[in-house]
């Protein structure tokens, strides 16, 4: 069965088979049984800015059907990024908005999601060189614009660079910096990052 996990800020919501070993690091957080009054008002506080808990939506069979009724009502952008790792065996950040993150990207039309993270990754740092390994667990969010609240569906990929030359961040994009994280230091960076990419890096087993 699959899950699914929706990030609101530093909250979140799951949708999914309820198992406690799951959440064993999630702090507090409130189990319900999921229905589909239960996720209307779920999308109502979000819109209302109203939400403020970590709700696991319990369903054993269901969670897909909840989960897609719930992205119904929101304007879902999908994006695509790459977690790169180079021989050094040392990763690829950016800091944007004084935040440490992965390069990712909107789609284009026509353009495949590991397409997408490719191009996204070298338009963002300039790396080059790009091999994809494997495809790492998706994860989604959701940001204000104006009045409205968008989900951002990213599809992630591991991927391996030989790189060598000089990392240019994309200023247009308000990317100030892109550098070689070594292995060690990688847990430092992700604690001043987003919720969701701190799973991503822990669900994904990369260090």
């Amino acid at each position: 069965m699959q899950n699914y996990k929706v990030f609101i800020n530093d909250k979140w919501i799951f949708f999914g088979e309820f198992k406690e070993t799951q959440f064993t690091e999630n702090g507090e957080y409130n189990v319900l049984d999921a229905s589909e009054f239960l996720v209307l008002n779920m999308v109502e506080m979000i819109k209302t800015g109203s939400f403020d808990s970590n709700i696991v939506l319990n369903h054993h069979c269901k969670s897909k059907e909840f989960f897609n009724l719930f992205l119904s009502r929101f304007l879902v952008l999908k994006a695509a990024g790459g977690i790169v790792q180079n021989s050094d065996k040392s990763f690829l950040m950016i800091k944007r908005f004084g935040i440490w993150d992965f390069p990712k990207g909107k789609i284009e039309d026509g353009e495949s999601n590991m397409d997408a993270a490719l191009r996204e990754v070298e338009e963002e740092t300039s790396a080059k060189n790009l091999t994809p390994v494997r495809e790492l667990p998706t994860t989604y969010h959701i940001y204000r614009f104006g009045i409205q609240r968008i989900v951002k569906q990213t599809f992630w990929f591991l991927m391996q660079s030989d790189y060598k030359g000089q990392l240019i961040p994309q200023k247009e994009e308000d990317i100030l910096e892109a550098v070689w994280i070594s292995e060690r230091e990688l847990p430092k960076y992700i604690a001043n990052s987003y919720e969701s990419l701190k799973e991503l890096v822990k669900d994904s087993e990369i260090i």
